[in-house]
């Protein structure tokens, strides 16, 4: 009796706890709510630096804020892995890792300029038999709304080389955070990958 009560109470927590865990699509890029914290602290920032009636296109329309705010944004991050750095997306640079499914990595851009695009390349750079889903998406700085810009597939046979890459223009992600999230498909497969970023 004791025994059936104790798999019944285990089975209860199990179902209850799976229960409490929002259903996550593959398509998505699962913005951490810290992102959405950060972002009304800089909407914050950029009242500060141009008056109340102010939104984020003010502040980084105009050079010299601009770089105040991503300065901002550094401070509100440091010391976590959100910091504009070689840990999140560094433009103009090639980035390298291995993804151990099913794991997934993020790359946090700081603010893009209003007047800029950017393209985004992920590479399979070695030997690994695991499937990688490379979704991007955009975070409005005035609203903190998320919009899917991509989600394309590297299947875990294609060839070492394999490339997704995808270009968006200033109207797609000028003024707002680009998120891209390697999720990696398949138990204890390993997916190396190469990831660029660079701005238009």
């Amino acid at each position: 009796m004791k025994k059936n009560l104790l798999i019944a109470t285990l089975m209860f927590t199990l179902i209850a706890g799976f229960a409490g865990v929002p259903a996550a699509s593959a398509q998505d890029c699962n913005v951490p709510t810290a992102v959405s914290s950060l972002v009304k602290q800089l909407r914050d920032e950029c009242k500060k630096l141009e008056g109340d009636q102010a939104n984020t296109s003010t502040c980084t329309s105009k050079r010299a804020s601009f770089l105040k705010m991503v300065d901002a944004w550094n401070r509100l991050v440091s010391g976590s892995s959100l910091q504009i750095g070689p840990r999140d997306m560094e433009f103009g640079a090639v980035q390298t890792g291995n993804l151990l499914a099913p794991a997934d990595r993020r790359f946090i851009s700081q603010l893009i300029e209003p007047e800029k695009g950017v393209t985004i390349s992920v590479k399979k750079s070695g030997d690994g038999k695991a499937d990688c889903i490379v979704n991007i998406c955009a975070v409005d700085l005035n609203t903190g709304a998320e919009t899917k810009l991509s989600s394309d597939t590297i299947d875990g046979n294609a060839a070492v080389g394999t490339e997704v890459k995808r270009s968006f223009a200033a109207s797609q992600v000028g003024n707002k955070i680009v998120i891209v999230r390697l999720d990696g498909k398949g138990l204890g497969k390993r997916f190396p990958y190469a990831f660029t970023a660079t701005k238009n």
